[in-house]
This record gives structure tokens, C-alpha cells and sequence, in this order.
């Protein structure tokens, strides 16, 4: 199984003199070629993975979603979806499954990782290439103690995490974001990923079809086909706040998979809206 880096990188600071630090997000269209590489390249020859996270990256849904209390949970879903129907194996690192997002309560004293302790003594202390403000911003949206934070079970004292000193403090978000929350949602992210873990192993498609990308120029919606003997899967990724509207095409004899969203409104893709359909060739 392959193991690349390159999506994780591609937002990386454009002064290469500041390395990864930098705030602004990828392009959809640079992304979009990136993963769409690996799904042609590798088909029929490898085994890809499928990852946002692990415990080098920011969290998933602060990083391509949005962690705003509006849009976590579609957008946490989103995320999932555009991964698990792609060719390859799934990687879901720990609190992906819940929509965990950054830490954005942690200051200087709080961190632990010795790359972002070092990026400040030479970037800033020593180099004057940037400023401790600027860089802190940097820090709570690519820094990797965003991951690092412990998992966060239940609303009970640093999370049901431990009875100890954790180390590092816990996102200050755990009262609401939490596994006991979850599992007590019907339409919570862990449920989301329950069902895209089910369906990979009931629909072979998943494993065995074809990639092919649609539309690889547009700068709001992610979406691509998978492609069988006798059928085809078609997923429709939003990666915007507003309300996107988009013709595809879809066949009368599709039918709606999974979505993150209640209800259907056909051509009209709202915020963060992730749907796939399925339909006979």
C-alpha cells in the first residue's frame, strides 16, 4: 500500500523561507489533481490510502471544512465522503470520526511539539521573518498539537480523557464535542462513518470501479464518478458555505446513497452539501 504526502503539502506557505506555516487554503482545482493523480496512476497496479489525518496534520474539518458550529458536522461528513468512495483504504484518526476540530485555545505555553517550538525560536526570535501574532495564527491552523489534544469521550473532567494531568489541555470544545454526545445522535459524524464503512463493504464498485474526475476546474465543488460494469456512482462534494448550483446530468433511475443532508433538492447543492448517487449504466 502507498503511503504519499503530496495533498497534505499543497498548502504549504508560498515563502518557502516559512515552510508549511501559512493559513490560506488549498485550491480546490490543486487538490482535486492531486488526489485524481493517485486514483488514475495507481488503478489497476497499487493500493492506495485514503487519509486527511494523522498525527502530523491540523484536523480534517478545520483544515478543508469549516469548524464553525453551523457547518461542523455536514462539513465533517463531507470530508468522509469525498475520501470513502475512492479506491484505496480508509485511515480514520482518532476524533475524525466525531468532527474534532483545532485547538485554538492553546497558546505558546501549552504546546508540546518541538516543530512548532523551533519554528518560533528561528522564525521569529532569531530570523525576524515573521511576527509571534502571525505565526500563532499559522500555528492554530497547521500545527500538529491540533491533533495531538486527547480524545475527547465525554463532557466530565479533561473529557473522561484521564484523572491525571493530560498532556497537553484539552480543546476547549470537549463539553460539546465528545463520543458520549455522538452516540446519543442518531445524525451524528460517528454514525456518518458507520454508514460509508458499510456500504464499502457491501458495494464492490467501491473497490474494483474506475475513477474519473468531472469538471476538474471548478473552484467550489468536488465531484467524480465511479465507474462498474453495470453501474456508476456519482459523488457531489461542496466545499463552500453558500449555495451552490450545479447539472449533472443524473439519471431518472438514480438514487440517493448516502447524503448529509435530509432531502434531495436535485440541482441545488447547499453548504457543504456531500451526496452520491447510484444508478445502472
Amino acid at each position: 500500500m502507498v503511503f504519499q504526502f503530496e495533498h497534505v503539502e499543497l498548502d504549504d506557505n508560498p515563502d518557502a523561507a516559512l515552510g508549511k506555516w501559512y493559513d490560506q487554503r488549498v485550491s480546490l482545482p490543486k487538490l482535486k489533481e492531486n488526489l485524481s493523480k493517485w486514483q488514475y496512476e495507481l488503478d489497476g497496479k497499487a493500493w492506495n490510502s485514503l487519509y486527511w489525518n494523522n498525527h502530523d496534520q491540523p484536523r480534517a474539518v478545520s483544515r478543508y471544512g469549516s469548524d464553525k458550529p453551523e457547518f461542523r458536522v455536514v462539513s465533517a461528513k463531507m470530508a468522509a465522503t469525498l475520501l470513502h468512495f475512492m479506491q484505496g483504504t480508509p485511515y480514520i484518526y482518532q476524533g475524525e470520526e466525531i468532527g474534532m476540530t483545532n485547538a485554538y485555545n492553546l497558546g505558546w505555553d501549552d504546546f508540546n511539539d518541538i516543530e512548532i517550538l523551533n519554528s518560533r525560536e528561528y522564525l521569529v526570535n532569531k530570523d525576524h521573518l515573521i511576527d509571534d501574532d502571525t505565526l500563532l495564527r499559522y500555528v492554530h491552523y497547521k500545527g500538529r498539537d491540533n491533533a495531538r489534544t486527547p480524545m475527547q469521550w465525554d463532557a466530565s473532567k479533561n473529557a473522561g480523557f484521564t484523572q491525571g494531568t493530560p498532556w497537553l489541555k484539552m480543546n476547549d470544545n470537549f463539553d460539546t464535542i465528545n463520543v458520549e454526545e455522538a452516540l446519543t445522535d442518531k445524525d451524528s459524524v460517528f454514525y456518518y462513518y458507520q454508514k460509508l464503512i458499510q456500504l464499502r463493504h457491501e458495494l464492490p464498485i467501491i473497490t474494483t470501479g474506475h475513477y474519473q474526475l468531472l469538471d476538474p476546474e471548478d473552484e467550489e465543488v468536488y465531484t467524480y464518478k465511479r465507474i462498474g460494469d453495470n453501474e456508476e456512482l456519482l459523488a457531489i462534494n461542496n466545499f463552500t458555505e453558500n449555495e451552490q448550483t450545479r447539472d449533472y446530468q443524473v439519471p431518472d433511475n438514480a438514487e440517493v446513497l448516502i447524503s448529509n443532508y435530509k432531502d434531495d433538492q436535485g440541482q441545488v447543492l447547499r453548504p457543504f452539501e456531500s451526496k452520491v448517487y447510484r444508478y445502472a449504466k
